[in-house]
């Protein structure tokens, strides 16, 4: 299991900050330089919580994102307002998958992911490889 508090102002861009641009004379896409440096500010912070060995299997991921109240939010209220919870989740995923808290995010069956206003400001995670990942007592057994 691998459970962590990192304080840090989680950034605002996500895997969707995408631009047009030409290679080899061909029109495509890139990461915006501002996907460039959230990506980059989250390795910065969860580098220092990567395992030794990648998780494996069936992975369960329980994940606050929290946002600084800015002294006009509630404590612990729910951050309601862009960046949607599954595209910040995305970005974060890509991230540790290249830092090897996993091999890569298909591994995740099972994901909880909050954002919320709160002071400190950071990111909660806590992720375990999920009982029965050796196919025993399936979850849909008579569904």
């Amino acid at each position: 299991m691998i459970e962590f508090f990192e304080p840090m102002v989680p950034p605002t861009a996500t895997h969707n900050d995408l631009e047009p641009c030409m290679r080899r004379g061909r029109p495509s896409i890139r990461k915006s330089d501002a996907l460039l440096e959230a990506e980059a500010a989250w390795r910065a912070h969860l580098a220092r919580h990567a395992p030794a060995a990648p998780l494996r299997g069936p992975i369960s991921v329980e994940m606050r994102i929290c946002w600084p109240t800015g002294g006009t939010h509630p404590q612990g209220a729910p951050h309601a307002v862009k960046p949607d919870a599954d595209n910040v989740e995305k970005t974060v995923f890509d991230v540790m998958a290249s830092l090897g808290f996993f091999e890569n995010d298909s591994r995740i069956a099972l994901h909880t992911t909050a954002k919320l206003w709160s002071d400190p400001a950071g990111i909660y995670a806590r992720m375990e490889e999920l009982p029965g990942s050796r196919g025993e007592g399936a979850a849909c057994d008579g569904v």
